[in-house]
């Protein structure tokens, strides 16, 4: 009696490529991680990129179970970076925004593996749902303002490093390279600055004509005095 040989069922194209990434990713984690570990850092990385490199050589065989592992990776990255950050939005970007998008990513080979029922899609799906919103979650709370108490304001006791200071002339926008905004001469003091007068006026010659209240102009400029020359920045 003939023997019908099936053949074994082809592999996944995308789930190769998924599959391809987190090696390549999960290999890069754990010589990284293994190197910051040695230094004394955190082991997340080393943990983490041997959780991939195990999910991506089971998706590039094509079994499912190489879903299941990533996702126990991607829980462990959450409840890691919670250990570690808190609530903190921008300490949890590393344990979340890429994990996430990568989960996406493993979500979605889940149709085209062997051994997967049509309720795996749905399950997928609501998954990735639940990612996205984790995924707002962390984005919304990086925009938080942090509560603080600002330091008061401090007078400063540096004097001007610019090598052009103000002095006779005001030669640059707030008096020097510096931008202190003073200047050092001492012939106008709070006693004689209620008896001073107009000592020049200089015209533009670009008023505009009519009622002014009209026009609505406004001479947005720096007047800067090098010598006998004005300057409008």
């Amino acid at each position: 009696m003939p023997q019908t040989i099936t053949p074994p069922p082809k592999r996944s194209l995308w789930a190769t490529i998924v599959g391809a990434i987190l090696t390549c990713i999960g290999l890069v984690l754990i010589v990284g991680g293994v190197w910051l570990a040695a230094l004394g850092g955190s082991p997340y990385y080393a943990v983490a990129g041997l959780g991939l490199g195990i999910a991506g050589v089971l998706l590039i065989r094509g079994r499912a179970a190489g879903v299941w592992v990533y996702v126990a990776t991607w829980l462990l990255s959450l409840i890691w970076g919670l250990a570690e950050a808190g609530l903190d939005g921008w300490g949890l970007i590393p344990f979340a925004v890429g994990p996430t998008v990568l989960l996406i990513l493993v979500l979605l080979t889940l149709p085209v593996l062997r051994g997967t029922s049509w309720r795996w899609p749905i399950i997928a799906a609501g998954a990735a749902a639940l990612a996205i919103a984790l995924g707002g979650f962390v984005i919304s709370r990086v925009n938080q303002p942090s509560v603080g108490t600002m330091p008061g304001v401090i007078a400063s006791t540096v004097a001007d490093p610019s090598p052009l200071r103000a002095g006779t002339d005001w030669p640059a926008y707030g008096g020097s390279y510096a931008a202190q905004r003073y200047s050092p001469l001492g012939q106008i003091t709070p006693e004689n600055a209620g008896r001073l007068r107009r000592a020049w006026i200089y015209h533009t010659g670009d008023m505009p004509k009519g009622d002014p209240e009209k026009s609505k102009y406004g001479a947005e400029t720096t007047p800067l005095k090098v010598g006998d020359t004005l300057y409008l920045c």
